[in-house]
């Protein structure tokens, strides 16, 4: 990297990284530079990639479980390890099976009939490489591989009247289903008056109903093994809509005895929670303050806001060079009780913004006010002891120098 280029940030390092641990653990993704990618042939897509992918419904059982938990763990002594060690607990919780489906909940408002909802999935078919290895007879030897082929289909999904789940099928993917149940909400207690009238709760499910491939006797292990050819592999499913979607209250209704909770529900107020995932986890995006797109996401992720300190704090000295070099109390007092006065300023702004509303965030930014308002008093104390006492200065001047 030449000194002109500049450095990645932070936050692009940290997209990098998320990025490919979703390649290496789910797959592509559409419009990624491998979404045609080819595998080796014998090595199936399903053992190449730990998750993110569906089996058919209708499959035996010997497909829809990872084969390496199959194999015998070896037993726990009698007399060696702990007792939740033991070698019968671990056969038994040792088997797993593979989805066959996956979904994501959601509100809509009043007046929506139907949603335009986006299929996407990669379909991985047996093929062959010109590979770089000469036959016998001169000629290149052709290498088995697995061929992904990227499919996305768009179906417009009605909501249904919630006596029934509406079925439709998802066109050109031999089999795949989209399901739907919308029904109306019913908030109580502490979730009364939350939700807009008229609100419906809906789920969409994507489920894979295709024919499960028999590969016949199993004579041979080394024979070719053509499962996942039935499987869909990085599906997802987006769902537009014309009106916004409501944003999901908290079910748990406000923590009343829960002080982190209050904090936690007073910091991400603005931050609503959209859709929820079902075997998968969920996204969307917010524009203009409105959610008109939710999608399921195989790899769930959470946006954390930046603690920002003030940076208007005129007068005060802040660095710790200068804060070890104080010549005295009065030079304390004079570099650290400007910063003080800055925060009391702050923390009276944030005051009068509170209103006479008696909510419980209101009564929660209340509170937290309060808690600044005794730090201030203990941060001047400190500085007043920093004046009267000249050991405790010596001590702040050598521990801002370490």
């Amino acid at each position: 990297m030449s000194r002109s280029e500049a450095l990645p940030t932070s936050e692009e390092v940290r997209d990098e990284l998320v990025k490919s641990l979703q390649l290496d653990l789910v797959g592509p993704w559409p419009g990624h530079a491998f979404e045609e990618e080819l595998l080796p042939g014998w090595e199936r897509p399903s053992l190449w990639y730990l998750t993110g992918f569906l089996v058919p419904s209708a499959a035996p059982l010997e497909h829809r479980a990872d084969a390496d938990e199959q194999d015998e763990l070896d037993e726990t002594p009698e007399l060696a390890g702990l007792g939740e060690e033991s070698s019968e607990e671990r056969r038994a919780a040792k088997r797993a099976f593979f989805p066959s489906s996956m979904g994501l909940s959601f509100l809509v408002s009043p007046g929506v009939d139907s949603l335009a909802v986006t299929v996407s999935w990669g379909d991985y078919e047996r093929d062959v490489f010109g590979g770089d290895a000469d036959g016998a007879d001169g000629q290149r030897k052709p290498i088995p591989v697995w061929r992904r082929r990227p499919r996305s289909e768009t179906v417009s999904m009605p909501l249904g009247n919630g006596s029934e789940p509406v079925v439709a099928n998802v066109p050109d993917s031999a089999g795949l289903e989209l399901h739907m149940v919308c029904r109306p909400t019913r908030a109580s207690g502490a979730l009364a008056n939350t939700l807009p009238g008229g609100t419906r709760a809906a789920s969409l499910f994507l489920v894979n109903r295709r024919a499960a491939v028999d590969n016949g006797p199993e004579v041979d292990r080394d024979a070719e093994d053509n499962r996942d050819a039935a499987f869909i592999f990085q599906p997802c499913i987006e769902a537009r809509c014309a009106m916004p979607f409501v944003a999901r209250p908290d079910p748990r209704g406000s923590p009343l005895d829960d002080w982190d909770g209050q904090v936690a529900d007073l910091h991400y107020a603005d931050s609503p929670e959209y859709a929820a995932g079902h075997g998968v986890s969920a996204d969307w995006d917010v524009v203009a303050g409105e959610c008109r797109v939710v999608r399921t996401a195989w790899i769930p992720s959470a946006q954390v806001e930046r603690t920002e300190t003030m940076d208007d704090v005129s007068g005060a000295v802040l660095a710790m060079d200068d804060l070890g070099a104080l010549a005295d109390g009065d030079a304390a007092k004079a570099a650290l009780s400007p910063l003080v006065d800055r925060y009391r300023r702050w923390i009276a702004a944030r005051h009068s913004q509170l209103g006479a509303s008696d909510s419980q965030r209101v009564e929660t930014a209340r509170q937290l006010l309060n808690l600044a308002e005794h730090a201030a008093d203990r941060m001047n104390r400190g500085i007043e002891t920093l004046v009267e006492d000249d050991d405790v200065l010596d001590a702040f001047r050598m521990a801002n120098r370490a």
